[in-house]
């Protein structure tokens, strides 16, 4: 995250009232000590969205977004922080800090306007160059792939001429330097170190725009049958990191609903040329959990459509991990015959390729359907075999996920269900007390439903807000105990908290809020009802529950290591499960 002078970021946020500027995307009216109104971040009839004035936030009890105004710029518009904090300092009349003063940071900032001029240059010459003569190759591959011209002008796609030095000199004539082509990925630095030469050479153009629609770096792909690497892509630069980009977001701005990711450029040019829009594409990387943050700020819902062969499936599964960890809904699209995409959607078309979608595997069900793809199910060790690693997964989650898979696990292994449940553990731990029973602790979101655990956690943040001993208390509780929150929005709430009382005695929620990865999980909290009452006894409350249930998932796992385990490492889980077992009676 980009550093603001403290000093600077306090004007910003007192000369930006979050009420004002909410008020620019919906109408606000108030009701029971708050403003309400539309979400302007997603669909809806019924005002959620609600406005504290007094702590300058939002929460939206819709789609649980929350924050203050940054956040709300950030997931309004969907910029970064950097470019959020830009936008309201433009808005507030404001110069943004130090550049002016420091020449280091001036020169920075110009050299990096030269990349990206060099960039934006470069992505022109390609795309004129596919319109030209030698481009012609180029146009009749694209036709081939079933790509029309204003498919390819939309995409700005390009050609770039088979030569040492099209691109560059073309770039030096616009008075761009060698070291400038080579920091920007369009030169490659010679032998000699005293100049440099194209980057590609008889490669189609894919370039890569930014969500703010500048171009950063460039895929070029071969369209010679025989010639490897089939793609070379710009490495990371100055403008550019591979890892913090998606192909294509910058045509996300106006997504509403779910978000398809594919593996390479022609799988979503493919895509959009069928109507299918809503799609974007990792950069010659496997996924990375910057994009999946980058993706969290469209969507709550993310379908992964990789190639049907061993590499793509072995992909989605490392997806669904990075995906799923980020709080994203993942779902996978399972393109059959080894196919990818690009080549399924132009055999088959729109409505097949959207059968496939409607058809989707949670991101458990796949998991579950490649664990049997890499089993001899029509052996009986195979299906055994199986059924324990399947077991041992269904076991680990929510009740009534395992309620819905336990029929999939018994079909594929030939057992019966009441097997497979008695492996599974299908009746799962006894419901435990409620916190704070007897204390004012009641749900207060309206008609949410979350885990125990997050609302556990929840409720000990509430704890932590009502003053500096009480918070003291609970963070000192917690680690007597060696627990931590496992909500990272949370912990890094809590965090600030804890700092602010410590520095400033009260905290300033504006200025906490700005300045938090995960702000909706704090606007969340805040959105609570206060805790009255015992508050340490409800945070006592919160830490037995959250030990026990640390306890009960160490349990699990140690039953599950037991069945595979033998000999000595058998005998040391026996007596860890002991151990915990005993630890465990005294939190029930």
């Amino acid at each position: 995250m980009p550093y603001f002078p403290d000093i600077w970021m306090n004007e910003l946020l007192t000369k930006t009232d979050i009420v004002s500027l909410v008020s620019e995307y919906t109408s606000l009216s108030p009701k029971g000590g708050r403003l309400w109104g539309c979400c302007p971040l997603h669909t809806e009839k019924t005002p959620s969205f609600s406005v504290q004035p007094e702590k300058q936030m939002f929460y939206c009890f819709g789609c649980h977004a929350g924050g203050g105004a940054i956040t709300f710029v950030m997931k309004a518009e969907r910029l970064g922080f950097n470019e959020a904090v830009e936008a309201l300092a433009q808005r507030a009349g404001m110069e943004l800090p130090d550049e002016a003063e420091d020449d280091r940071l001036r020169a920075r900032r110009a050299y990096k306007e030269r990349l990206y001029g060099a960039c934006k240059e470069a992505a022109r010459f390609y795309h004129a160059q596919l319109k030209s003569d030698p481009g012609a190759q180029a146009r009749e591959y694209l036709k081939k792939r079933g790509v029309d011209w204003a498919t390819a002008v939309r995409f700005g796609l390009g050609f770039a001429p088979d030569s040492w030095e099209a691109a560059t000199g073309h770039l030096r004539g616009k008075g761009f330097s060698d070291r400038e082509l080579i920091d920007a990925g369009i030169g490659i630095r010679n032998k000699a170190g005293d100049g440099c030469y194209d980057a590609y050479r008889g490669r189609l153009i894919f370039p890569i725009i930014a969500t703010n629609g500048r171009v950063l770096g460039f895929g070029a792909r071969t369209m010679k049958k025989d010639e490897q690497p089939k793609y070379i892509n710009t490495g990371d630069t100055a403008v550019y990191n591979k890892r913090s980009n998606l192909y294509a977001m910058n045509m996300q701005k106006g997504l509403k609903g779910e978000l398809i990711m594919a593996e390479g450029y022609m799988d979503v040019i493919s895509l959009h040329s069928a109507d299918v829009t809503n799609v974007v594409a990792s950069l010659g990387t496997a996924m990375t959990r910057e994009q999946a943050r980058l993706v969290k700020r469209y969507t709550g819902s993310v379908y992964l459509c990789y190639d049907g062969d061993e590499a793509g499936q072995n992909a989605a599964l490392r997806g669904i991990e990075i995906l799923a960890a980020e709080g994203l809904d993942v779902r996978v699209i399972s393109i059959p015959g080894g196919l990818d995409p690009d080549d399924y959607v132009r055999r088959y078309g729109k409505a097949a390729f959207l059968k496939l979608r409607d058809d989707a595997l949670t991101g458990n069900g796949f998991r579950l359907a490649n664990m049997a793809s890499h089993h001899d199910l029509s052996s009986e060790n195979g299906r055994e075999s199986f059924a324990l690693k399947a077991c041992a997964f269904v076991s680990a989650l929510q009740p009534v996920e395992r309620e819905r898979y336990i029929p999939f696990v018994a079909r594929k292994s030939g057992l019966s269900v009441e097997a497979v449940k008695a492996q599974c553990g299908a009746a799962g731990p006894a419901a435990g007390n409620i916190i704070g029973k007897n204390r004012n602790t009641k749900s207060r979101q309206r008609g949410e439903t979350l885990p125990e655990a997050d609302k556990t956690e929840r409720m000990l943040v509430c704890c932590m807000l009502t003053g500096s001993e009480n918070a003291a208390y609970a963070a000192e509780r917690m680690a007597s105990e060696g627990i931590d929150f496992t909500s990272e929005g949370l912990r890094e709430f809590a965090d600030a908290l804890l700092l602010a009382y410590l520095n400033e005695g009260t905290p300033d929620m504006p200025a906490i809020l700005s300045g938090l990865e995960r702000a909706d999980a704090a606007a969340a909290v805040l959105s609570d009802e206060p805790v009255s009452g015992d508050v340490r006894a409800v945070a006592d409350d919160c830490v037995r529950l959250l030990v026990r249930r640390a306890l009960e998932a160490e349990m699990d796992r140690l039953g599950r290591l037991l069945e595979n385990a033998e000999g000595p490492e058998k005998a040391e889980a026996l007596e860890r499960l002991r151990e915990t077992g005993n630890k465990l009676r005294r939190f029930k």
